[in-house]
């Protein structure tokens, strides 16, 4: 009797536990409700413009426009469509991508002077979800808006997980004036070749990568000693530097986690030296690399930014609850466009964004904290990397996390060039 009398009691504490937090989060549910700008989710169809005048902070220098996963169809649009509205309320200047600093060359030089296979050049980055209609809509997008715009937008690469393009700038800039230093650096590039698959998942052992660290130091002194012929360019100074980079990301004695921070730092300092004054910059990437605190694995390259910036770098972040979206299926051995988004259960944010019964809603997260005081607020959110996962929700406060939040309700996987 005792042993039923405790069950009972133990069991009332539970539910009205449960009612309590249940009660907390609809508070949050409430908060959430007084927040949002409707957004209508025609405007992604014909990349209109969202009307967000007044409620984003235009004293920034750099803002984070993240995705939940990289392959949603409707997050290449809402950026083009946020990209569209800063350009007529901040004046934007230039598109950071996560992608290879000197492939991205390669895009401005199509966008400027319509030179080169758009195709080709996004196949360059070796980033499959640039790879997609969606993607290829959204630069022609921008090249439209250069017609008419006083100041063109440019992009720039942000990443150093690729060193084709680089060593080829510096091939192309020694081969006139130092034969055997282009030699050098078209011997490097065939082993790069041949280490492929170790290069695509950063996993050099370390007897290869000292060989080529050894062809790359050998190159490195050459270039110095002849920098006015191998280093007049921008262009060459900045491929060398990326190659840098490629190398410090790749070296074998960094565990996982010390490599993702150290992409990210990269990632951060590539922007800082691109940010020259009265330049209003937005990076498309990841809401892992965007956000202003470190992430589930590693610091972000949004922490980096926020502390060399202050509240001059600001991040959006944007969420879905339900749909598909685009990567790899092991299952199949092949990219699909049918990969389930995982539903968000009771404590995720997405489950309390699917309350508010809209396609697709924008808010400012310090007006919700403020709103919401010291009211429970749910601990996860999804975080989908660049394949599948096992892991899809992470522990975290999106509100802490992003100054902003555009959610839509239901997505799509985007249109690869690898569907089959």
């Amino acid at each position: 009797m005792l042993l039923i009398r405790f069950s009972v009691t133990l069991l009332v504490i539970i539910l009205l536990a449960d009612r309590e937090v249940c009660g907390q989060n609809n508070r949050f549910s409430e908060h959430i409700k007084n927040a949002p700008i409707i957004l209508d989710p025609s405007a992604l169809s014909n990349d209109s413009l969202f009307n967000l005048e007044g409620e984003m902070n235009s004293n920034f220098k750099v803002l984070g426009i993240g995705e939940q996963s990289h392959g949603t169809s409707e997050f290449f649009k809402a950026r083009m469509s946020l990209i569209k509205s800063l350009v007529k309320s901040t004046g934007l200047t230039k598109i950071g991508l996560e992608a290879p600093f000197a492939e991205v060359e390669n895009l401005n030089t199509y966008i400027s002077e319509g030179k080169g296979d758009l195709r080709q050049i996004l196949k360059s980055f070796r980033l499959f979800n640039y790879e997609c209609k969606e993607f290829v809509d959204l630069v022609e997008n921008v090249k439209l808006l250069n017609g008419s715009a006083k100041s063109p937008l440019t992009f720039f690469g942000i990443d150093m997980q690729t060193p084709f393009q680089a060593l080829q700038n510096l091939s192309e800039s020694c081969s006139a004036n130092d034969r055997a230093t282009a030699d050098s650096i078209k011997k490097l590039t065939e082993y790069y070749r041949l280490l492929d698959n170790e290069m695509y998942n950063h996993s050099f052992n370390k007897g290869d990568f000292a060989d080529l660290l050894e062809l790359s130091d050998q190159i490195f002194n050459k270039l110095s000693r002849d920098r006015a012929a191998c280093l007049k360019k921008s262009l060459v100074r900045k491929s060398r530097d990326n190659y840098k980079q490629f190398l410090l990301l790749n070296n074998p004695i960094n565990s996982s986690e010390a490599q993702a921070t150290l992409r990210d730092s990269l990632m951060a300092e590539n922007i800082i030296n691109e940010l020259k004054p009265g330049d209003k910059i937005v990076i498309l990437a990841h809401n892992g690399h965007v956000q202003r605190t470190p992430n589930a694995y590693s610091k972000s390259m949004g922490f980096f930014l926020s502390q060399r910036l202050g509240a001059q770098y600001q991040c959006i972040a944007l969420t879905t609850s339900t749909g598909f979206y685009t990567a790899f299926t092991p299952a199949a051995g092949k990219i699909t466009d049918k990969n389930p988004i995982p539903v968000g259960s009771a404590g995720t944010f997405e489950y309390e964004f699917s309350k508010i019964q809209k396609p697709m809603f924008f808010f400012k997260t310090s007006t919700v904290k403020k709103q919401n005081g010291d009211g429970a607020l749910p601990n996860k959110y999804k975080l989908l990397p660049f394949g599948l996962t096992d892991k899809p929700f992470v522990s975290g406060n999106l509100l802490d996390d992003f100054n902003y939040i555009l959610h839509i309700e239901e997505t799509f996987g985007n249109q690869s060039f690898y569907l089959k």
